[in-house]
């Protein structure tokens, strides 16, 4: 069997569950991180499964981090995107995917029965070569699903409607759902969750989750509801809601955020679950379920941020939800993102 045949086999393990997944995770190193002093920086796959049996989670979607080679590490580390003048990485994340799949299935294949790696991808540069590369990965491991995060790239999301159109192209083909990192802070036009959700209405074929519950934004949360390819993942719910608290422009606020007591975590995860329980994914965003570092906005200002969050508050709070609400975001809906309604009816 081919490594990209695996893939078969763990889905009918996952649909025969019901297990828990995280829908939202990442693993390997982020160079620009580390070298700005900014957290996290790097997981490995091993340490990630460890991380996993802490607590008490089956599976998980996973990604690279977030810096590429192919850009200039000095020149990333200070908010300029300069092709790299070497050849580590002759497109965007085309080194990245390829190091994350050949750690899961070559260095470390015992993790490979617990993680479902998800390619990064960037909306608008070289989307041609970088489906090309794609194709050729998919061909030799098994690949569950894109990620991109725009904020960190500055390249525009609606770039997907446009010249990147053939990465979601790419993705329809081969029945590979997409998860996008959202904003809507201002001075972030590259992942602003409307222009994302202009994106999801215009390509009813693929599936797709908007990262970190929208920011709370009400408005957002209603539309990705009423959208059948559109699914919402609860990624660092914790730190968001500190954000919440601290009224920080990262989250909504006012009559645009979405009404609970964001004070107390596991309240406010289960009132968004209940009014959306067909949309909810849960997801950690580990090891970004803390975030110390800075966002750098479209006028260059910083904005700092230093949140925290103990390593196991993501699913202890989890798990302070009713059986049926657990059940229904952390298996049910997943797998109609994962792998279709198509899937999971053939299975039944």
């Amino acid at each position: 069997m081919t490594r990209a045949a695996a893939k078969s086999p763990m889905i009918e393990r996952i649909l025969a569950g019901p297990v828990l997944i995280d829908a939202h995770a990442h693993v390997g190193a982020d160079a620009a991180a580390f070298c700005s002093g900014n957290y996290p920086y790097a997981i490995t796959a091993e340490d990630f499964v460890l991380r996993l049996d802490l607590t008490g989670v089956d599976y998980a979607a996973c990604f690279p981090l977030v810096y590429t080679a192919y850009f200039s590490l000095p020149d990333f580390v200070h908010n300029r995107f300069v092709r790299s003048s070497g050849d580590l990485s002759p497109i965007p994340y085309g080194l990245e995917n390829e190091r994350l799949c050949q750690e899961i299935f070559e260095a470390m294949p015992a993790v490979a029965e617990r993680l479902l790696p998800f390619a990064f991808f960037d909306p608008g540069r070289e989307p041609e070569a970088q489906v090309s590369a794609l194709e050729s990965l998919v061909a030799r491991y098994p690949v569950y699903g894109l990620k991109s995060a725009t904020s960190y790239l500055q390249s525009h999301s609606t770039e997907l409607l446009r010249g990147g159109r053939c990465l979601l192209d790419f993705a329809a083909r081969h029945n590979l759902p997409v998860t996008l990192h959202t904003a809507v802070i201002p001075g972030d036009p590259w992942a602003n969750v409307f222009e994302i959700l202009k994106v999801v209405r215009a390509r009813p074929d693929v599936r797709f989750a908007l990262a970190h519950t929208c920011r709370f934004d009400r408005r957002a949360l209603d539309e990705a509801d009423s959208l059948a390819n559109c699914f919402v993942d609860f990624s660092a719910f914790h730190i968001h809601c500190k954000l919440a608290q601290q009224n920080h422009a990262a989250v909504a606020s006012g009559p645009d955020r979405f009404p609970a007591d964001y004070t107390r975590h596991a309240a406010a995860m289960q009132a968004i679950a209940e009014a959306y329980p067909e949309t909810m994914l849960w997801g950690s965003d580990t090891p970004g379920h803390q975030f110390i570092g800075r966002f750098v906005d479209d006028r260059g200002e910083e904005h700092w941020m230093h949140l925290t969050c103990e390593r196991r508050r993501e699913t202890d709070e989890f798990r302070q939800l009713p059986d049926a609400l657990r059940d229904r975001i952390g298996y049910r809906n997943t797998v109609r993102y994962l792998f279709g309604q198509e899937a999971v009816e053939a299975r039944a």
